[in-house]
């Protein structure tokens, strides 16, 4: 050592004070420090830095640690290999050594800890990120000794014993802080320092010291015959393949399925309690990585075990209600949505609707929205698909978000009552294509293909006299597509009005189409006289009427159609001549 530690002249006093009057500090406080540090770690194991979660267990020790500083500006704590001392008093205890906060000090050699106030979240992240690197470590790492020193902590000390030649005697000092107050341990290293300094000075520590021999009993590698433990080629074979096997094995749903299981214990409350608490944690860990069929399996057994009376106790049941309130609130769902914007979560249709389907129904008024303002088509579609799971079984809240007055809302609540065919959505949707807002009404035209009834037809029939020139070319191609012999009339009507000739190409199409297809062979002499007809001075129709006529007479393709199709195929007119020409094609390749 080529200088003194930090505290090393005034160590034995600073003992002293430390362990002067134990009743300065209670010792519950001392023990929820310990407490809170051990759930910290296990959070920071879980949780990415920037996670809420993580943040929340961070500023937990942070405050237990406040408790302690009201009365005391030092907390200097024993370390033994099983347990965590205060004044004599146990603090922390933990048999098991892979979770142990006691074993990983203990194991490495530190002895003693000590916490100064003043230490702030930099360092208990710092001490935090040490332990979880030392309880990961396969031995050919650094010791934990080393990577607090390496982290410069100005509120953290400790005192360490050199186990590097296997036993568990007291040796060199850690090149670590040394704390001011050491433990018993390192009070003798602190003696030991002081002799040697004091016979052999700074010329002594730069003499090399001699290698130590070896100790007697020591076992060697060299003393191993390795043919004598070789494995014959089978059982290699067959542990390689076990190996395989067990390293593809979904761990995480055989410790859902430990959970799930002792969670259905009716006579244990504090267990039920605890396992729900650890169930609240991993589901939004689980939506954060994309797991999305394990946080719907989750919800799916909570929601089962809730059905059955008294499966829960009290506790239990108010967390079970609060892990499916986070789950379906509005906050939750917009957050699953941007993180499918964002490419962040890119899930599977299946696994998404296996989700939406565990979901309390309000949260269908979130997603309707969400798919409907969403401007990603396909993130749109995989939500329609997936938000069908949850209407399905319950189409009564599908009909009644018809009515909403958030139109994002209502026209995603039409769209979902087309594709699901709601028979009882009829009436609701005629009521609206009547007097609805106008995205409303154009959704509602834009899916009366999907669910037709005699009620909503009645409604577009009124429509094609609408001032919305859209709804009128959306309403005569819906009533041509499904069909509706009695709109033909209607479609008559308007033909044979003059002003009809200053509608655009596109909705004179959509309107003669339409005629074709409803009227049938009777739509012949209106749609030949428009075509073919020549007025009292020899006038013929604007070209765009008779254009739309001939098309109209395509879709009615029968033998007086084609006939009157026939008149006009080398007409005068290029537009004239080319509707027709499209018109025959289409009536060819109908009947062929």
């Amino acid at each position: 050592m080529t200088g003194k530690p930090k505290g090393f002249a005034s160590a034995e006093a600073a003992v002293a004070l430390d362990w002067a009057d134990p009743s300065e500090l209670p010792i519950e406080e001392v023990r929820d420090v310990f407490l809170t540090l051990s759930k910290a770690l296990r959070a920071y194991q879980l949780y990415d830095p920037n996670n809420p979660v993580y943040k929340r267990f961070v500023a937990n020790l942070r405050e237990s640690l406040e408790r302690v500083w009201g009365v005391r500006d030092r907390l200097q704590i024993l370390v033994e290999e099983d347990r965590l001392t205060w004044m004599g008093e146990e603090v922390y205890k933990n048999a098991t050594r892979a979770d142990s906060l006691a074993f990983m000090f203990y194991r490495d050699g530190i002895r003693d800890i000590s916490f100064e106030k003043g230490i702030h979240d930099q360092e208990i992240e710092g001490l935090l990120d040490a332990l979880n690197r030392t309880r990961n470590a396969r031995g050919d790492g650094e010791d934990l000794v080393t990577m607090i020193w390496d982290l410069h902590m100005e509120h953290f000390s400790y005192s360490a014993v050199d186990v590097g030649d296997g036993g568990d005697g007291v040796g060199f000092p850690s090149s670590g802080t040394l704390g001011t107050g050491s433990a018993v341990d390192a009070k003798r290293v602190l003696q030991a320092e002081v002799a040697e300094a004091d016979e052999g000075g700074d010329e002594e520590e730069a003499t090399p010291r001699a290698p130590t021999a070896p100790r007697p009993n020591a076992v060697a590698t060299e003393d191993f015959n390795p043919t004598l433990y070789a494995l014959d080629p089978e059982d290699r074979t067959y542990l390689q393949a076990e190996l395989a096997k067990e390293l593809a094995r979904d761990v995480r749903d055989e410790v859902l399925n430990a959970l799930f299981d002792r969670l259905e214990e009716q006579n244990r409350p504090v267990r039920q309690r605890e396992i729900l608490e650890i169930l609240c944690n991993l589901v939004p860990n689980f939506l954060s990585r994309g797991a999305l069929l394990a946080a719907a399996r989750v919800a799916e057994e909570v929601c089962a075990l809730r059905e059955k009376p008294g499966a829960l106790a009290p506790d239990a049941e108010r967390l079970a209600e609060g892990l499916m309130e986070n789950l379906s609130s509005p906050e939750a769902v917009q957050e699953l949505i941007r993180a499918m914007e964002d490419g962040s979560l890119a899930p599977d249709q299946g696994e998404l609707a296996a989700l939406i389907r565990s979901l309390r129904p309000g949260a269908l008024t979130s997603l309707l929205k969400g798919a409907e303002e969403t401007r990603d088509k396909v993130v749109r579609e995989v939500l329609g698909h997936a938000i069908e799971g949850i209407a399905r079984a319950n189409p009564a809240l599908v009909v009644g978000l018809l009515g909403s007055d958030d139109p994002s809302i209502a026209c995603g609540a039409v769209r979902l009552a087309g594709r699901m065919k709601i028979a009882e959505a009829a009436a609701p949707l005629a009521r609206l294509l009547d007097r609805g807002a106008r995205p409303v009404r154009r959704a509602i035209v834009e899916t009366a293909v999907e669910a037709p009834s005699p009620v909503l037809a009645g409604a577009l029939r009124r429509l094609l006299r609408d001032g919305d020139r859209e709804l009128r070319v959306a309403a005569a191609r819906a009533l041509g597509a499904t069909k509706h012999a009695a709109a033909a009339e209607d479609f008559r009507a308007v033909l044979e009005e003059k002003q009809f000739e200053e509608a655009d190409v596109t909705e004179k199409v959509a309107f003669f189409e339409a005629y074709g297809l409803l009227a049938g062979d009777a739509a012949v002499p209106l749609l030949g006289k428009i075509l073919n007809g020549r007025g009292f001075l020899g006038r013929r129709e604007p070209a765009e009427m008779r254009a739309g006529a001939a098309l109209g007479l395509g879709k009615v393709n029968t033998a007086s159609a084609r006939e009157a199709l026939e008149k006009s195929v080398s007409d005068d007119d290029p537009v004239v001549r080319s509707a027709v020409g499209r018109a025959r094609r289409g009536a060819e390749g109908t009947v062929g």
